[in-house]
């Protein structure tokens, strides 16, 4: 990682020029107020242009009903162009394909068992990301 900001329940991480990484931290509940955090500190380092997600969340981390909507919603497109979640257990996989089936995600999203193969599937969307 370049270089990385923390914030409250959140790590965020810059991997290349393109994609950025969001690590909830272990034991947190995010609500609404962490994804506005976390949509303004993915927002600040490129001054309106979008990014390819990279998504990891912790151990006993779960998101409130609000920030699965933020999550989904309209509010993160101006900064994001695709999200890849790395699940990290079968419990988190069935939590994330609920959060897919149900929240349907606006953006082009795909849960990976892995972070190598998240990356190669975030690098085939490059092509939705704003020209700079």
């Amino acid at each position: 990682m370049s270089h990385s900001i923390e914030l409250n329940g959140l790590k965020r991480g810059i991997l290349n020029d393109d994609v950025v990484h969001a690590h909830f931290k272990d034991d947190v509940l995010v609500t609404g107020k962490e994804m506005h955090e976390m949509f303004h500190a993915i927002g600040n380092e490129r001054s309106g242009h979008n990014w390819l997600l990279a998504v990891t969340l912790g151990e006993h981390c779960t998101l409130t009903k609000e920030a699965r909507a933020l999550a989904s919603g309209p509010e993160g497109d101006p900064f994001l162009a695709a999200d890849a979640i790395v699940v990290r257990d079968f419990g988190h996989e069935l939590a994330a394909n609920a959060f897919v089936r149900h929240n349907k995600p606006m953006r082009p999203t795909k849960l990976f068992a892995d972070m190598e193969n998240a990356l190669a599937w975030l690098l085939e969307q490059h092509i939705l990301l704003e020209p700079q």
